[in-house]
């Protein structure tokens, strides 16, 4: 069982042009999803990580029948990529999949560049940590939904069975956990778990199933 984060109070607040949502569907029962892996891993380096682009990896369940179960994996990953689908956002369900500020991006398989923003600045959104509490204030009105995750970094996994049996594998930004509440520019997240992989915190609005983002904030969490 992992331990606590050191519950430590912190604010985060970002305005102007969202950053780019970066989804990665994956599975350690892939052994086409290494690769992707790696992909989002370098985003680690990036000079305005957080500000221009967050990055997330969400492991779906739907290959631990091939003989390893991913730790990481969630059934509610692979049921969001499945909305993705049946909203029309994605072509099909498969790993490893890219899904960019809503949309599918198979830019990856081509060795392409993100594809370029063409988001509209935003009033500041704010997001508030008080021990395993969030709160998070828009200064522009409207309903909008809400997501939070919470994140991992500097992950490792030796598989012993299925695809990757004796692989070593590497994973960063992986989804710990996801919560997402609709409302109007205020919104509460209590009682967070945060346990000792936590390492950052991302939040980002959305309108309808219009999967752009509206506003994001996101950075580490402090020790």
């Amino acid at each position: 069982m992992c331990g606590v984060v050191a519950a430590e109070d912190q604010t985060w607040t970002h305005q102007g042009q969202p950053a780019q949502i970066v989804e990665l569907f994956t599975s350690e029962g892939c052994s086409s999803c290494p690769p992707a892996d790696k992909f989002l891993s370098q985003f680690q380096s990036h000079s305005r990580l957080w500000r221009d682009v967050i990055p997330m990896a969400f492991h779906v369940d739907y290959w631990d029948r091939l003989g390893w179960k991913d730790e990481y994996a969630s059934p509610s990953y692979s049921q969001r990529q499945r909305l993705y689908h049946s909203y029309g956002a994605v072509q099909s369900v498969y790993t490893p999949g890219f899904v960019v500020d809503g949309g599918e991006w198979w830019g990856f398989f081509y060795r392409k560049d993100l594809p370029h923003r063409e988001s509209e600045a935003a009033p500041s959104l704010t997001l508030i940590k008080q021990g395993n509490d969030f709160s998070l204030k828009f200064e522009q009105s409207g309903r909008y939904t809400a997501h939070l995750v919470v994140l991992a970094m500097d992950e490792a996994t030796k598989v012993k069975a299925g695809e990757n049996q004796g692989r070593y594998l590497e994973h960063d930004f992986v989804v710990l956990d996801k919560r997402q509440i609709t409302g109007e520019q205020d919104w509460q997240f209590d009682n967070v778990e945060l346990d000792a992989r936590a390492d950052a915190v991302a939040v980002w609005l959305t309108q309808g199933v219009d999967g752009q983002p509206v506003q994001t904030v996101a950075g580490l969490l402090q020790r």
